[in-house]
């Protein structure tokens, strides 16, 4: 039998923002009427925002302002990117963002001139009550987040959970400074199998005088946490709630994300119901993910076991994933491919 496999590259984020100012928005009349903003860059690629303050084609009766957002160079690999379009009050920058819309869309290689955006963004009565038009300008924000993520498997099990960086050089380099010897040895059960320990290193790699050997001392899970097995998905829920007890946050998250790369419909209730048990924002959004990517896949979850024990824990969680799956149905009711980006 072919076993299923996950495979995904270190994610690059980067964010960027963009005000771009319409002058004379009195001026711009016509079924037609659109303009473009000057090139700015994120992620290492060149962004462009276009305006069309009677609507793009779709629009057929002009009484709505569309935005988009292109992408104006080619990219060598897939690249994912969230963005925020809103007006911006210019009297009151801080607070005074209108019609905020989010979406998320994903460029291929080599594709450039390529956008998406928001056809019906807000009405002209809308607009003109809005007091955004000062002075006959109009200011279009923009937010451009940059998450590189290369192959995600077929299940869309996450694999974006960042892990924070190593700190064992740090802490090994202070005991080599110090000169200090082993002066703790711990024994594992009956056997005679022991360790050597510096109380320094228990302490400076927790926050409780704690220990799980093995993560503290190699900065790593054990080799078989890597196999996608029974028994490794087991134990990665063991440690999560040790390393909550315990303090170490690295290896409560390095769990985090070992258990949103297994989900699978009969696992996901009881994994989100731990991840809501030991406050684990990032696993709790990665299987409210799982949940929502379609109907049929939610309906077999809500038959399992598991599902009931999650609801009869967690009665409140049920707003989340009806949540999670409007928000799906929205950005795909609310976001549409972008014309031709004007001149």
């Amino acid at each position: 039998m072919e076993t299923s496999k996950t495979s995904s590259t270190v994610v690059v984020v980067d964010i960027g923002e963009h005000l771009f100012k319409v002058e004379k928005h009195s001026l711009l009349t016509g079924a037609n009427a659109s303009i473009k903003s000057e090139t700015f860059r994120v992620g290492g690629h060149d962004w462009a925002i276009a305006y069309y303050p009677n609507g793009d084609a779709s629009i057929v009766d002009g009484q709505f302002m569309s935005i988009f957002i292109y992408l104006m160079s080619a990219t060598e690999s897939e690249v994912t990117a969230s963005f925020s379009l809103c007006l911006q009050d210019r009297a009151s920058p801080v607070t005074g963002e209108k019609n905020k819309t989010i979406f998320t869309k994903t460029f291929l290689p080599a594709m450039n001139h390529t956008g998406w955006g928001v056809s019906q963004f807000m009405s002209k009565d809308d607009l003109a009550a809005s007091g955004c038009l000062e002075d006959d300008c109009l200011w279009i924000k923009c937010t451009v987040d940059i998450s590189q993520l290369i192959a995600e498997d077929d299940d869309d099990r996450s694999s974006s959970i960042t892990v924070p960086p190593s700190n064992l050089s740090t802490d090994v380099r202070s005991i080599i400074e110090s000169g200090l010897k082993p002066d703790l040895t711990v024994k594992i059960g009956n056997s005679s199998r022991s360790f050597n320990a510096n109380v320094c290193v228990l302490r400076a790699r927790s926050p409780v005088f704690e220990v799980l050997l093995h993560y503290i001392y190699n900065d790593c899970l054990p080799g078989f946490m890597e196999e996608a097995t029974e028994e490794a998905t087991s134990m990665a829920r063991d440690l999560l709630v040790a390393a909550n007890g315990y303090g170490i946050q690295r290896l409560k998250v390095m769990c985090e994300r070992r258990l949103s790369q297994s989900l699978d419909i009969h696992t996901v209730s009881s994994t989100l119901d731990l991840a809501e048990q030991y406050q684990c924002q990032q696993l709790k959004e990665s299987c409210l993910k799982y949940m929502a990517k379609d109907g049929q896949r939610l309906r077999a979850i809500k038959k399992t076991e598991g599902f009931k024990q999650l609801i009869k824990n967690h009665p409140l969680i049920m707003g989340d994933i009806i949540d999670k799956v409007s928000d799906k149905l929205n950005r795909q009711a609310a976001t549409t491919p972008a014309p031709t980006p004007p001149p």
